[in-house]
This record gives C-alpha cells, structure tokens and sequence, in this order.
C-alpha cells in the first residue's frame, strides 16, 4: 500500500533529521502512539483495529491503562494474525466475502503441499490469501496514514514531497493541544486537520496564529451536540500548493478509506498553471479604480467539479478543474437566459473579478483579453451614439453580439454593427477596424474557448457601464 510507502519514506526523512535510527515499530511506539492514542480522543480511524474496538473484559485485568492495552493487541495481532485493513491501514479485509476484498488471492503466495493448479480451478472451495507483507510494512502504513490529508468530499492526498510531509509532522503536537483544549471536540479528525494545518503553514502562518473555526455538529442518533474541524475545500489546498511551488508539478495519490475503499489512483497536479491565475493578478487589476483580488479571495474559488468528478472527467489537476462554481450561469446558451452582474454588490464585484481572474488564465493571451476590453467599450458607446430614435434598437443588437452562443452568430451580428455604426458621423474607422480584429482573433481561437471569450466580452462590458460615469 502506498501508506507504507509514505510511511517508511517519512520515517527515513526523521531518522535523519533526528539523528536516530528507529524502526517503523519502534517509532509507532515512541512517537506515534503517544500524541495519536495514549488519550481517549484517538487521532486516527481505522477500522477493525484494537484502536477501534473496546478491550475485552480479560484483556483489561492485566491492570494496564486501556490505551496500554490496545497498543499491545495491536502488536500481538500484527506478529500472529494475516494481514488485513485492521492492522495494515487501507490493505483489504480479512475475507474475501467483504467489500475491501480486492488484494486477496488464491494464488499461492508460499509452497504448499496442495496442488495448486486444483485450488486455481476451483474458486469455490479455493483458501484465500493476502499477498506477503512484512511487519515493518505495517507500522509504516500507520505512519503514512497519519500523515494524509483531508479534502471536501471524503478523500485524502497522500504527498511524497519531504517539506510537505515534514510539515504535517510538525502539526500533530498542535492536534492534541487543540483536543486537550477544546473539551468537545471530536477526535479522529487527524487526516481534516493536516489539510487545515498544511494550508496555514504554506501560508507563513504557525502554531500561535493559527485559529481554527469547529463546526457545531448534532448525533442524528443521540441527539449529542459536539464539535468538529471542517474539512478543507480542496481547490483552497490547490492554490495554497501552486503559489509554494510554482513551478513543479506534483503526483499525489487520492483515495479514501472506509467500509468500501475508494482509490482514484495517483494523479497530476499542474501546479505552474494553476498558478498563472497569481501571475495575471495584478496585471489585470492594475488600471482598475478598486483593489484586485487577494491571495485569501482567490483561495476562497468554490469549484464546479468536486476532486473525483475533476479527475475522472480531465485526468489531471489544472486550471480547468477549478473553473469557478456558476460560472457557466454567466455564459450565453441556446434557449437560456443567462445571468448578469451587479456590481454595486461587493460580493458580486469579487466574484466577478474572480471569474474574469479565470477565464484569463485559461485564454492566456493578451491580446485576446485587450480585444475584448476594446469590444466591450466599442459597444457601450456604440449604444450612446444612436441618439434617442435608435438607441433601443442599438442595445438591442450590442445584447445579441454579447450573448452569441456560436461564432456564426458573433460575427453577423458583428457585421450589423460595422454596418449601422458606419453610418454614425462621429464613429470612428478605427473603432470599426477594431470590431474586424476581434472577429479575426474569434474565428482562429480554440472552440472551447469561444464561450469563455464571450463571458469574458460580458464581464468587461458590465465593468464599463458601472464605472463608465
């Protein structure tokens, strides 16, 4: 399992930080179990584990501290029992009959006195058995798991990167002041507070500033009101990672562990593209008569794709993954109104410089987004200089060009434009080169981006007309 992976990897960069030489036991044991179990408000989850499950009766007559008790089943189960997902964390269940089964097998995995071509041909009555895994392999998975991160939706990311997994170490000593602190806060929340805990060190921030909000929670069941971290939105994470690294692309290994494993697999993150979105900031909001967006208002993006749906639709974390949540509200479709923006709202005007924030990055080219500035302008005064008889008629046309929903359409009506606009006395040829531009530059961009160019047209003709005056 890749927590083992991480597990062992992390444990190497600590030994040598360290100057010590543990083992993945001996570090459960030491650093591990301590700060995560030695406390009723255990730090991890794990299913079917001794963490999980009470003590018997006969077990705790050895007059050890319950906590003692479960950490020596734990071993006790590890040196004697098959290994399964309660004490080699998100390795398949014990039998192949359960959901988590699939790292079972009846092929042989050691030399048997059975005829191993007959077990292979009859599944029915065939023993199943895990694949070989060693001892160290299983401490080293606890270590792994302990440091995954929790995102919205039930996933977490596994990061291999040595100052990422540092990092998340240094929060687990924060974890349990917090608990010890906060007297009903749940606990088992450890891979929801190494995404918190993570996003606010890669931020500059600390153990003295850093201030977590819980969320009031109700047991359906008992009606118990108790207190829990909320987990990360995971484009928050994202933007937190791409303005650290801006330039390295990271594999990250997304999966979630419960009654039914779930593993989207490792997957890419883009990290340079995403951080293009920083890089045009502040070129974008130079000119403009209020302040641009902030690092805490870009983190704040809520996305249209939840991280599995992202994954399984593109493959791979970029730009396009975080498109902004309602954004396609905004975008001209066929038989559809689409929505417009008051700026007058603050909360309308950040989520407007958000947008237009995106769909820049995507375009990514200037000269795209200075034409569309320019149309925008063009067809405000467009609309001005009608005069009173042909003002309406004139709006009417400038609102069909910023609700084209294909480049068939933007360009006749475009055409009707140049056309009526021709004929204004004071409507400038140069303005009706420009309007020729922009059709040029629509017909040879890329399909998808068409209706991104269009919202971008919209965008920038609802900045001129608030601010115009």
């Amino acid at each position: 399992m890749y927590t083992s992976f991480i597990g062992k990897k992390f444990l190497a960069l600590w030994n040598e930080r360290m100057g010590k030489n543990l083992t993945a036991r001996e570090f459960f044991d030491e650093v591990m179990f301590p700060v995560f179990f030695n406390d009723e408000r255990h730090f991890l989850h794990v299913h079917n584990s001794p963490f999980f499950q009470r003590p018997s009766k006969k077990d705790m007559e050895t007059g050890l501290p319950e906590a003692e008790v479960r950490r020596l089943k734990l071993h006790e189960r590890i040196e004697t029992d098959v290994p399964h997902g309660g004490i080699y964390v998100g390795y398949a269940a014990r039998e192949i009959t359960e959901t988590t089964s699939g790292q079972l097998t009846n092929m042989p995995t050691k030399p048997s006195s059975e005829d191993s071509s007959e077990m292979l041909l009859s599944p029915l009555t065939a023993k199943f058995s895990p694949m070989p895994v060693s001892k160290e392999e299983m401490y080293a998975s606890w270590i792994g798991q302990g440091l995954a991160v929790g995102i919205i939706g039930g996933l977490c990311w596994l990061f291999s990167e040595a100052e990422l997994l540092w990092k998340a170490f240094e929060g687990w000593k924060v974890y349990r002041k917090t608990l010890e602190q906060t007297p009903h806060l749940k606990g088992c929340q450890i891979e929801t507070w190494n995404g918190q805990w993570l996003a606010h060190r890669l931020n500059g921030g600390d153990e003295n500033d850093f201030k977590i909000e819980p969320e009031r929670k109700v047991n359906p069941k008992t009606g118990e009101v108790y207190w829990a971290i909320p987990t990360i939105q995971w484009t928050k994470l994202l933007l937190t990672l791409c303005r650290n690294f801006p330039n390295r692309v990271m594999t990250v290994y997304a999966y979630n562990l419960s009654q039914t494993n779930t593993t989207l697999g490792f997957i890419n993150f883009y990290l340079p593209e995403v951080y293009r979105m920083y890089e045009l900031r502040d070129q974008l909001f130079v000119d403009r008569k209020q302040a641009g967006l902030t690092n805490e208002e870009i983190e704040a993006l809520e996305p249209y794709f939840s991280f599995s749906t992202a994954c399984q639709r593109l493959g791979a974390i970029g730009l396009r993954a975080i498109e902004p949540d309602s954004l396609r509200d905004y975008i001209p479709k066929k038989d559809d109104k689409c929505k417009n923006f008051n700026l007058s709202k603050k909360e309308d005007y950040n989520r407007f410089n958000l947008y237009k924030l995106w769909i820049c990055a995507m375009i990514n080219r200037k000269e795209v987004l200075d034409l569309a500035k320019d149309l925008a302008e063009i067809l405000l005064q467009f609309e001005q200089a009608g005069g009173d008889r042909g003002k309406t008629k004139d709006e009417r046309l400038s609102e069909q060009v910023r609700t084209s929903t294909n480049l068939r359409v933007f360009a006749d009506r475009l055409s009707e434009v140049v056309e009526q606009a021709a004929r204004i006395p004071d409507f400038s040829k140069e303005k009706l080169t420009k309007i020729r531009s922009v059709v040029h530059e629509a017909v040879g961009m890329p399909t998808d981006h068409f209706p991104l160019f269009i919202a971008l047209l919209r965008f920038e003709y609802a900045y001129y007309k608030a601010f115009s005056n």
